[in-house]
């Protein structure tokens, strides 16, 4: 695929035996999920102080301003690579920045976390089926085992032991605007692996921050006219702040470079530890207590993280 006469990296080719990827990318791909359940936490916290369109703006703005010194020299540089794949890069930028962080930053105001969470832990399923769609990726019998296997750990989690909750569970608008955004972020993981060919990470990461930013100004409008804007306090700030470096710029970098080195099935498959760090988190600061149910959710997940990410796979 290319545009403008610029191409794009294809897939890797599928082999009978995949090489082991280096323990690195293992653990940057643990650490988006880790800083993303600080943000499902702190949006939570903040949804009556930050209207959800502002929230996710200023986000994006923050990042953006903080990503800009970083970003320059590689943007000038690869403008012209860049400017042949404006389309492209526009669209991750409106599908991996703008949707996904609207849809979900709104279902906060009308959905638990725990239903969040059970929604959330669908994006690897949803990655997979995309992948095989748009990539021509093929699941193993393993691979699909270890899918089950972690899905099963994030209910126990989320269920707090007892499986009965996740029948007395009710679906409203909420829980569908968080499956919106799960599955926008899944498309997104997917078509990151055709990003432009030796575009440089920083001036990928910059311009498609630049484009997501940009697309919020019609709803930031649109919400401001609708219910205001928001009072900057310690609090509203301090969240705003751990907003744009953590579960933006660091997740997001950490995250493109997983999919780069595992794929996008494979890093997919880490969202399945949303819910176990969001209940630590949830220990650690609103005095909740870890349970056996954790420990068991928690081996149940790693366990079918393992078998997603064994090297050999079938051809």
């Amino acid at each position: 695929m290319s545009t403008a006469g610029q191409p794009r990296s294809a897939p890797p080719a599928q082999a009978g035996t995949a090489p082991a990827a280096p323990a690195s990318a293992y653990l940057l791909a643990v650490l988006p999920p880790l800083f993303w359940s600080g943000n499902f936490l702190f949006a939570r916290l903040m949804r009556d102080q930050i209207p959800p369109i502002q929230m996710s703006f200023w986000r994006w703005t923050l990042a953006l301003i903080i990503l800009l010194p970083f970003c320059l020299a590689p943007l000038r540089t690869d403008w012209p690579r860049i400017r042949g794949n404006l389309p492209f890069l526009a669209l991750l930028g409106a599908i991996g920045v703008t949707a996904f962080n609207c849809f979900v930053y709104a279902a906060l105001h009308y959905t638990t976390v725990v239903n969040a969470a059970l929604v959330n832990s669908l994006l690897p399923i949803v990655t997979f089926l995309l992948a095989y769609l748009i990539l021509k990726q093929r699941l193993s019998g393993l691979q699909i085992g270890g899918i089950l296997v972690s899905l099963a750990g994030a209910a126990v989690v989320i269920a707090r032991g007892d499986l009965g909750t996740l029948l007395r569970l009710s679906i409203n608008h909420g829980d569908l605007l968080v499956f919106a955004g799960m599955s926008f972020w899944a498309l997104y993981t997917v078509l990151i692996r055709w990003r432009p060919a030796g575009l440089n990470p920083m001036a990928f990461l910059g311009i498609t921050v630049a484009f997501g930013a940009a697309f919020h100004l019609p709803f930031v409008a649109w919400e401001y006219g609708l219910r205001g804007g928001f009072a900057l306090t310690p609090q509203t700030a301090g969240a705003l702040a751990y907003f744009a470096v953590f579960p933006s710029i660091l997740a997001y970098i950490f995250w493109n470079r997983s999919v780069a080195v595992l794929g996008p099935g494979k890093t997919g498959m880490f969202m399945h530890l949303l819910p176990i760090f969001s209940a630590i988190l949830a220990t650690l600061f609103l005095g909740e207590r870890l349970a056996l149910y954790h420990a068991i959710g928690f081996a149940l997940v790693v366990g079918g993280i393992l078998l997603v990410t064994h090297p050999k796979r079938a051809a």
